[in-house]
């Protein structure tokens, strides 16, 4: 009886345990179902798309960008040094369904230097809202690619079109122009586009004027991507920094809370109180720049189309869309960026025949239509690539 007893005993005490660690055991393996969900669902794709980031996009060096140290420039991922038009694309892959061609051209298919017979040939220049960068194009979306499928469909038959896309993230009227008569000329373009606005606007800031005499140079004068301008801080420091600094994810979220990636496209400067003017010497050289392109297709027998850029800066926009737009890059506020596009505009139409114009502005102001102040998403580029070609359809004939 005692025995029976005592395991009696045994067996209460056991199931008092048991029943006081079961909950602790349930609430144990919910933690562990909880742990594991979060490495599923937050874990392993945040170390995935890191992973991508490093093999497959420009690595960031958030030391340089907060102005820590003299970092290499992020253009070097993709660019290369071009003694006529400051840099040109990498040859390669440029991220994100992007491409660069053998001869540095983004969103460009291979094509020879040497025109075939009945073939027209099409040259695009601009920055790089026409590249399809800042907001990233797949190289199919950017409205270059389209207005040739367009356009392809328009030529006679037996004729061939091609294109060249000869835009780069950064580029103004200088970088164009040198890249038109250094390289473009050799490939023997029929029709040029220029589409070019708010980079121009890099030297219309009246607080710098060094700016212009200073373009793509370094303190000492020379050129180089090894490295970024001393002077550039595209980011404010902040403490946390030292946790971030070895995660490209951790960075670009950094990057996305302060300011927009498109800023890596240019040389912008820090934060600086905005003025109310831009400086209208800026329009001369415009207007010197796009006489040159103008001069340079009349001796190699293009035709030139030039077209007014769209943009979502536009007079009565809502607070909102304000906020997108990256005035700062300038030195400017909203009301003179209005000014200085309608001045860009009032040259445009003294220099160009208005038969040549092309008026992409009805986008303006759309905010559907636009990523940021100027980058085009892929509805936004399928519209203008419309209004495009048929601007240009009456010029891809043989006898052009």
């Amino acid at each position: 009886m005692r025995i029976m007893g005592r395991m009696s005993s045994h067996r209460t005490v056991e199931t008092n345990l048991d029943s006081e660690l079961r909950p602790r055991r349930k609430k144990r393996s919910r933690l562990g179902f909880v742990i594991a969900l979060l490495v599923v669902l937050v874990v392993l794709p945040g170390l995935c798309l890191e992973i991508y980031l490093r093999m497959d996009r420009a690595r960031l060096d958030l030391w340089a960008l907060t102005g820590r140290s003299v970092g290499a420039n992020p253009m070097k991922q993709w660019a290369q040094v071009d003694a006529f038009s400051a840099y040109r694309g990498r040859a390669g892959r440029a991220g994100l369904g992007k491409s660069i061609n053998s001869h540095g051209f983004i969103s460009t298919p291979e094509l020879d230097v040497s025109k075939p017979a009945d073939t027209v040939r099409v040259v695009f220049l601009g920055g790089s809202s026409t590249a399809g960068t800042g907001f990233d194009l797949a190289d199919s979306s950017t409205w270059p690619w389209l207005v040739a499928e367009e356009l392809s469909a328009a030529v006679p038959e037996g004729t061939q079109l091609e294109f060249i896309n000869a835009a780069l993230g950064g580029y103004s009227t200088f970088e164009s122009f040198g890249r038109l008569w250094s390289r473009l000329r050799a490939f023997e373009p029929d029709v040029v586009v220029v589409y070019h606005g708010w980079n121009e606007m890099y030297y219309f800031d009246h607080t710098e004027p060094e700016r212009l005499v200073e373009w793509r140079s370094l303190a000492d004068g020379s050129w180089t991507l090894d490295r970024m301008r001393s002077s550039t801080t595209m980011l404010n420091p902040w403490w946390v920094d030292h946790l971030l600094r070895h995660s490209q994810l951790l960075i670009r979220a950094r990057l996305r809370l302060e300011k927009s990636l498109d800023g890596l496209e240019g040389e912008v400067g820090g934060e600086k109180p905005l003025t109310a003017d831009y400086e209208r010497k800026g329009l001369d050289v415009f207007r010197f720049n796009l006489q040159l392109i103008q001069n340079a297709c009349a001796l190699m027998g293009a035709e030139l189309f030039v077209a007014k850029q769209a943009t979502l800066i536009v007079p009565g926009l809502s607070e909102a869309d304000r906020a997108r737009c990256r005035y700062e890059y300038h030195g400017f506020d909203h009301d003179a960026h209005v000014a200085a596009y309608h001045g860009l505009y009032e040259v445009i139409d003294e220099v160009v025949p208005a038969s040549h114009v092309i008026d992409a502005t009805p986008l303006s102001g759309q905010s559907a239509v636009f990523a940021d102040h100027v980058h085009l998403t892929t509805d936004g580029a399928r519209q203008l690539a419309s209004l495009m070609a048929e601007a240009l359809s009456d010029s891809v004939t043989p006898e052009q």
